[in-house]
């Protein structure tokens, strides 16, 4: 090769890596520095394309899920900063305080704004991603049917047959993997509530559609065949078509008579004509129903497993109400009511077990927070997780203690716990979880003591699970 050619390759390689470099620069100072003149949050947008992803994966992989942020915060001193996770740039809050003044102002300064891959798999009618009248009246909708009195006059009832007949089955297996059941149970009891159906084979294949479903949500977002965010798709697919399948049969036999949500759906005008929404409606409660509450009941052994003194105050005020009510009687709202220490304990489970890790929102106007400039339109997602897990609010707060809660603490103006949300996106839900809980929790530990037979740790990667499966022997005490 002459030198003139020498020279020409070694010119145009290295105005290529001074290209690159540059763009490297633009992308890590937030595009080619828009926003100069704001005084924005802390932070790295991390590596071009990829952000700060792996380190965020690797955080929920570990026994700290919130350390991805405890290591910003203590970087950047600050619990607001900028980074860039699952191929979006945006700020993310720790700060318990404007996360809930955030959503407390949902609809008028800010607004739900979920990234577009997660949209392709929860439905662009997911309740997340609704506003105005439409998430009004639906959310409405929901909330009327799971208030408390409707919960003591509609679904206890139905919560106590199914976990009674499920439980006895366990005793019968003797040996099980409590992940597993506890899952399959309360898709059965969400599929009965939402959709009327009853355990059957169908509910096994939605089950298994609904892990491969779930798994997507936090995978890498790439719809190349055979990737978890694929199978997620396709999963979804096969959901919202076993879904509108219901629907259309319904419609066939309008004679029969059906006391579910999706009746009561199909009732109003307003959606009655619109398959679309009303699949995704279902799916998103679907998702919100199983996995608060069968994380819940699962973490709730585990961390009772690791803990005997909580375990035998539990099983004390339960084994009181039984023997208060005499055999053979079942549960009714009194005993739920009278269940004090119950809900320490599944306070402390929600806090430390973090099952729904925060929200995303978009702010609709420019916002000053801690001295920092946040520009209209900025992708914003608000940790619920970190607040929880912080010694700053905490004492020992990766440690499983009931008694940092009060007996009949109202937690509803807790701005450091709303794993439930605030504002107009309050979760329907809440009320309905804690009952399932509650009778779970009662049946359980009545009935049965166990042996962990496996060592097992949470992982939260690709979503809150225990590794092993959580293998127990069951014994019956009665």
């Amino acid at each position: 090769m002459a030198l003139a050619e020498q020279v020409t390759l070694v010119m145009g390689l290295l105005t290529a890596v001074v290209v690159l470099l540059r763009l490297i620069r633009k992308w890590r100072n937030g595009h080619g520095g828009q926003n100069r003149k704001a005084h924005l949050p802390p932070g790295s947008i991390g590596w071009p394309l990829i952000g700060e992803t792996w380190s965020y994966y690797r955080s929920l992989a570990s026994s700290n899920p919130s350390k991805f942020v405890e290591d910003r915060r203590k970087r950047y001193n600050s619990a607001i900063f900028r980074t860039h996770i699952f191929g979006d740039e945006l700020i993310m809050s720790a700060d318990p305080y404007f996360n809930k003044y955030a959503m407390q102002n949902d609809e008028r300064i800010f607004q739900s704004r979920f990234p577009k891959f997660l949209l392709n798999l929860t439905g662009k009618y997911a309740f997340f991603a609704l506003h105005g009248e439409l998430l009004r009246k639906l959310h409405g909708l929901t909330v009327n049917m799971m208030r408390p009195e409707r919960l003591r006059a509609d679904f206890m009832d139905e919560i106590l047959s199914l976990f009674d007949s499920t439980i006895n089955q366990w005793a019968d297996m003797e040996d099980i993997f409590l992940q597993n059941e506890i899952s399959q149970m309360v898709l059965n009891l969400i599929a009965k509530q939402l959709l009327d159906l009853s355990p059957s084979k169908e509910t096994t294949e939605i089950r298994k559609l609904f892990v491969e479903f779930i798994r997507a949500i936090v995978a890498i977002p790439t719809k190349i065949p055979g990737t978890t965010h694929a199978k997620g798709l396709k999963a979804r697919k096969n959901l919202i078509t076993k879904i509108a399948n219901i629907i259309e049969e319904r419609k066939k036999h309008p004679e029969v008579v059906h006391r579910d949500m999706l009746a009561r759906i199909l009732k109003e005008g307003y959606v009655a004509n619109t398959q679309e929404i009303i699949c995704d409606c279902i799916l998103n409660l679907l998702l919100a129903g199983h996995e608060n509450s069968s994380k819940a009941m699962l973490f709730s052994v585990k961390y009772l497993s690791d803990c005997p003194k909580a375990l035998a105050q539990l099983r004390e005020e339960h084994d009181i109400i039984l023997r208060n009510k005499g055999d053979n009687k079942k549960l009714d709202w009194n005993d739920y009511t009278s269940m004090k220490f119950t809900q320490c304990v599944i306070n402390e489970t929600l806090r430390l077990g973090n099952f729904a890790p925060g929200t995303y929102k978009e702010n609709k106007e420019d916002i000053k927070v801690k001295d920092y400039d946040i520009p209209k339109g900025s992708l914003i997602f608000l940790s619920t997780m970190a607040p929880h897990l912080d010694e700053n609010f905490y004492s020992n707060a990766l440690k499983f203690d009931p008694w940092r809660w009060k007996l009949d603490q109202d937690i509803s103006n807790d701005s450091l716990f709303v794993l439930f949300g605030a504002g107009p996106r309050l979760c329907s839900g809440y009320h309905l979880a804690k009952l399932e809980l509650s009778i779970f929790l009662h049946m359980f530990v009545t009935r049965f003591r166990w042996d962990v037979l496996a060592d097992d740790h949470a992982s939260y990667f690709p979503f809150p699970q225990l590794s092993k499966g959580f293998p127990i022997r069951l014994h019956l005490r009665r």
